[in-house]
C-alpha cells in the first residue's frame, strides 16, 4: 500500500512540475512578446499614460511610426465599452499613415481600473471629456488638428465634436456608423418585415416587435424600473403587485425578448468575434504591451463588475443624433458592414450630407466586421491618408 501511495505522490509531483514549467514558459513568452511590442519605432513614438480629464485619471496610448504624420484619435464604442485589451494590434496597422491615440473613455477599461467613478454619465460630461482629451493630444504632439476614427457610439461622438470644432478636425473616418438610435431601431424592424415577407409566422412576430418599448419610457417610469432591478429578488413580486403599470410593462418586455430571440434564430445577424477576425485576437490579448495579467483578468470580467450608467437613454442619444447634421467642413468617410445598415439608414444619410469629400464603403459582415477585418480597414485608411496628402493643411 505504501509503494502505491509513493507512486501516486511521485506522479502528482511530476504533474505539478510540468504545470509549473508550462506556466513559467508562458510567462517568459509573454514577457518577450510584451518587450517586442513595447519597442518604439525609429523616428516614431510609443507611449501610454494617464491624464486628468475633468477630475478622472483617464488612460491614453500613443503609437506611430513617424512623428511627422498627422494624428488620429480612435473613439471606441459603447458608450462604456473599450476593447483596448485587444484592439491595439489593429490600430497599429494604421501607424504608417497616422500617429494613433487610443483612449479609454470615462469609466472604461484601464480608466475604470485606475479611477472608477461609478456615477451617472451625461452627454455634457462626455462632450467635455472629449474636448479635454483632444486639446491635450494636440498640444502634446504639437499639432493643430486631428482625424477621428470612430466605431459605433464613437461615430456619434466624433461627428458631434467635429460639428462644433471644425477648425480642429482634418477628417472623419467612421466604422459601423450610427446616425440616430430611433431611426436605426425602426430601420431594423422594417428590415425584419422585409426579410419575413414569405414566412407568415415570423412576419407576424416582426409586426409585433417594438424596438422602442424601453427607449420611450418617461423618467418616472425609468425610476420605477430601476427600483425594481435594485430590489432583492424576494421583494420584486410585491413591488409588481403594487404597481400595475410596471407589472404590465415587465410582461411586455418579456414578450419582446421572446420575439427578438425567435427572430434572431432565423433572421438575426451572426455574432462576430475571434473566429471572424483576420488576425489572432487571442495573441493580441496575451501580448498586449499595455496591460498586466491582472488588468487583463479584471477588464475581461468588465461587464460583471462595472457600473457604467448613462442618463436616460432617449435624452442622451437624442442629444447626439446626426439627423440634422448634414453639412461637414471636412472629408467624411464611412466603412459599414453589409448586414449592419438595416433599411439603408446610414447609406441614405451619407447621400444626404455635403462634405469636401465623402465615401460610403461596405464590407462583408455585421457591426464589428469593420474593425475585425483589419487589413481592409488599413487599406481604407491608407487610401484616405494618401488623398489628404494632396493638400498641406489636410483638407481636399
Amino acid at each position: 500500500m505504501k509503494k502505491v501511495f509513493k507512486k501516486i505522490l511521485k506522479v502528482l509531483m511530476w504533474i505539478l512540475i510540468v504545470i509549473a514549467a508550462l506556466v513559467v514558459l508562458l510567462l517568459a513568452v509573454r514577457f518577450i512578446g510584451k518587450k517586442i511590442n513595447s519597442r518604439t519605432p525609429k523616428n516614431g513614438i510609443n507611449e501610454n499614460m494617464y491624464i486628468d480629464v475633468n477630475g478622472q485619471q483617464q488612460w491614453i496610448s500613443i503609437y506611430g511610426e513617424n512623428k511627422d504624420n498627422p494624428i488620429m484619435l480612435y473613439l471606441h464604442g459603447g458608450p462604456g465599452y473599450s476593447t483596448s485589451f485587444a484592439d491595439w494590434a489593429i490600430t497599429r496597422k494604421l501607424a504608417g499613415d497616422y500617429t494613433v491615440i487610443s483612449w479609454d473613455q470615462r469609466d472604461c477599461a484601464k480608466t475604470w481600473i485606475k479611477d472608477a467613478k461609478k456615477e451617472i454619465v451625461t452627454a455634457d460630461m462626455m462632450r467635455s471629456d472629449l474636448e479635454v482629451v483632444a486639446d491635450y493630444v494636440l498640444e502634446y504632439l504639437d499639432k493643430d488638428s486631428l482625424t477621428f476614427l470612430g466605431i459605433s457610439w464613437g461615430t456619434y461622438y466624433g461627428c458631434d465634436y467635429a460639428y462644433s470644432h471644425p477648425d480642429k478636425v482634418d477628417c472623419i473616418i467612421n466604422l459601423s456608423q450610427v446616425v440616430d438610435n430611433e431611426l436605426g431601431w425602426l430601420g431594423e424592424k422594417e428590415d425584419l418585415l422585409k426579410k419575413t415577407e414569405n414566412d407568415a409566422e415570423a412576419h407576424k412576430l416582426a409586426e409585433e416587435y417594438d424596438p422602442l418599448l424601453f427607449y420611450n419610457l418617461t423618467e418616472e417610469q425609468l425610476a420605477d424600473f430601476d427600483a425594481l432591478q435594485k430590489a432583492a429578488p424576494e421583494e420584486r413580486p410585491q413591488i409588481l403587485e403594487n404597481n400595475a403599470w410596471l407589472k404590465d410593462f415587465m410582461q411586455k418586455m418579456s414578450r419582446q425578448v421572446q420575439i427578438k430571440t425567435a427572430l434572431n434564430e432565423k433572421y438575426g445577424v451572426p455574432e462576430e468575434g475571434i473566429s471572424t477576425s483576420d488576425m489572432n485576437l487571442v495573441a493580441a490579448v496575451f501580448f498586449n504591451p499595455y496591460y498586466s495579467l491582472s488588468e487583463l483578468v479584471t477588464v475581461l470580467s468588465y461587464e460583471d463588475k462595472n457600473s457604467f450608467t448613462i442618463e436616460r437613454q432617449k435624452d442622451f442619444y437624442t442629444s447626439y443624433t446626426l439627423k440634422d447634421k448634414t453639412v461637414y467642413e471636412m472629408p467624411f468617410y464611412v466603412m459599414q458592414g453589409d448586414i449592419d445598415d438595416p433599411n439603408d439608414v446610414v447609406k441614405n444619410y451619407m447621400e444626404s450630407i455635403t462634405a469636401p469629400d465623402k465615401e460610403y464603403r461596405r464590407v462583408e459582415g455585421g457591426h464589428m466586421s469593420t474593425l475585425l477585418k483589419s487589413e481592409r480597414l488599413a487599406a481604407f485608411v491608407h487610401e484616405i491618408a494618401e488623398k489628404n496628402k494632396e493638400n498641406t493643411d489636410g483638407h481636399l
